[in-house]
């Protein structure tokens, strides 16, 4: 059952799905005096881009865009390196444990409903969102943005939303979503967003149903490398090209994943002689979160029968390594299971693994590594820099906006600010 609140959302994305194609907008109003010398900045997710297809496919456009910036060597995710907690982090600048987004899918206790990444109510119902995301901290100081699928925007947020959003549908081809975020920028100015997000699939797709080794990971590569492209060259055309930062990322990596590397939890519990219909568990993958209804003996039992057990590890909440920034909180789980790069933990032993390809496992894994390459007046062009974690991209691009009032979160300013021209 979910919360009242959340119910109320979903009526609400009823009516908005009425006009999934057409931007929805937050406010008309004026982007304030200094919005004509405030520079533009434009983000492009390429999601599941792993670190390494720079070098093994070199794609031309981005080839090109980091030939006149920077480009990481790697950009790592926040742990679970997962869709909708990494782009968030990027959003909010906080890792996950902080933020809120535990996992694609996940419970929380306190509110007695989950989350979850295709149920359209919960992912448009903004209370299970925590931080300041990057585009409400712009809006509420007079700067208008356009974010085009980017997970976690269709929420509003701290009662926020970007100036225009998409309802996403995965159906929409990424010239598409191009073309629409590009026509933002040809607004009047009073109207223009200076922050202009977009969401690109292909790749992850691809690699997803196909595993990231395959031969179809170079076409994918090579369609996203084309939408790019097609962005650059349409900001190329723009009066205000001049003024245009732009920034091309992805999320996390990928990792061939195979059926026989599937480590099933219930026959481990049921030998323990445990009641797995008193476990709530999440999605099969490199993590899996459970929880026991507060239960801690049962927790305790569930932590002995899952010891030892090859190719995984189960961590109490607020016993998971310090690195991961999980803070016991309990979104993660009462108990959270953690697969080896590789393997996936599932329900039974009958589950079918559908993917070839998976990501989730702990970020120190490098195929879970995505990219970072950005360009423009507000970048010193210093070529290859060294790797860092996502959570500091969000400081970067309010600087770059000039924020005066975004608020502090866990990335450092000083990670990037080596790369930012001080004066333009």
């Amino acid at each position: 059952m979910l919360p009242r609140r959340a119910r109320s959302v979903f009526g609400l994305a009823l009516v908005a799905l009425g006009t999934a194609c057409a931007p929805h907008s937050s406010s008309s109003r004026s982007a304030g005096d200094g919005a004509a010398i405030r520079p533009y900045v434009v983000v492009v997710s390429l999601d599941a881009f792993r670190h390494d297809y720079l070098e093994r496919f070199h794609p031309p456009a981005l080839e090109r865009l980091a030939a006149r910036g920077i480009v990481a060597r790697a950009l790592i995710p926040p742990f679970p390196s997962k869709t909708f907690p990494s782009h968030y982090t990027i959003a909010t600048g906080l890792y996950p444990g902080h933020h809120g987004i535990l996992s694609n899918t996940f419970f929380d206790p306190s509110f007695d409903a989950w989350f979850r990444v295709k149920d359209t109510a919960t992912v448009r119902d903004g209370h299970w969102y925590g931080g300041v995301p990057i585009w409400v901290a712009a809006e509420r100081e007079g700067v208008h943005s356009s974010v085009y699928f980017w997970p976690g925007s269709e929420g509003a947020v701290q009662g926020g939303r970007p100036s225009a959003w998409w309802p996403y549908r995965s159906s929409v081809p990424d010239s598409e979503r191009v073309d629409a975020s590009v026509a933002q920028l040809r607004l009047p100015a009073p109207r223009r967003p200076h922050l202009v997000m977009l969401y690109l699939t292909d790749v992850d797709d691809t690699t997803h149903r196909f595993g990231p080794d395959s031969p179809h990971t170079a076409p994918a590569v090579a369609s996203v490398d084309r939408a790019v492209r097609r962005l650059i060259d349409a900001l190329d055309r723009l009066p205000l090209r001049d003024s245009v930062n732009v920034v091309v990322l992805s999320d996390h990596g990928m990792a061939e994943s195979t059926q026989e590397k599937m480590i099933p939890v219930r026959p481990l519990l049921a030998a323990a002689g445990i009641d797995t219909a008193r476990v709530q568990m999440g999605d099969n993958g490199p993590t899996m979160s459970l929880w026991f209804g507060g239960d801690a003996a049962l927790a305790r039992r569930t932590l002995d029968a899952l010891s030892g057990v090859a190719h995984a590890r189960a961590y109490a909440r607020g016993a998971m390594p310090a690195r991961w920034h999980v803070d016991g909180n309990v979104r993660g789980g009462e108990v959270l299971v953690v697969a080896e790069p590789g393997y996936v933990v599932a329900k039974s032993v009958s589950d079918r693994l559908l993917d070839r390809g998976n990501h989730g496992w702990d970020p120190a894994d490098s195929s879970m590594h995505g990219i970072f390459v950005a360009a423009g007046p507000q970048i010193t062009p210093s070529g290859t820099i060294p790797s860092f974690e996502s959570v500091h991209i969000y400081p970067f691009l309010a600087s770059m906006l000039r924020l005066q009032r975004a608020p502090r979160t866990d990335g450092d300013p000083a990670v990037l600010a080596p790369y930012l021209r001080t004066t333009r």
